[in-house]
């Protein structure tokens, strides 16, 4: 839903609290995906999925950044409103993925 906050942006005040609000959202879902990846790693493992995790999310962040950057220039023609709609439509396929997360309550796997 923040992504698609984007398509309201009009002048610098909406871009600040987009930005603002959008910001608040990503560092909840950082929050959660963290908490969510303590919760289904193998004990003792703990350090490692952390570190695993972080990898995946400092080599993913630049990625997207470049692909988001080449679909802008040459596949959108600039247009920023389909970029964000494709956007927040591939960061919502992500809820697809989750029956498949196992997540044990109590130290039994659920």
């Amino acid at each position: 839903m923040s992504t698609l906050a984007y398509l309201a942006l009009v002048d610098p005040v909406s871009a600040a609290l987009i930005w603002f609000f959008a910001g608040v959202a990503a560092m909840v879902a950082n929050v959660a995906t963290l908490s969510l990846a303590a919760a289904v790693c193998p004990p003792r493992a703990e350090g490692f999925t952390f570190a695993a995790l972080m990898s995946v999310m400092n080599l993913a962040t630049p990625l997207s950044d470049t692909i988001g950057s080449v679909l802008y220039e040459h596949v959108f023609a600039r247009r920023l409103s389909t970029l964000i709609v494709i956007s927040a439509a591939l960061t919502a396929a992500v809820l697809l993925l989750v029956p498949f997360v196992n997540i044990r309550r109590g130290g039994e796997p659920v």
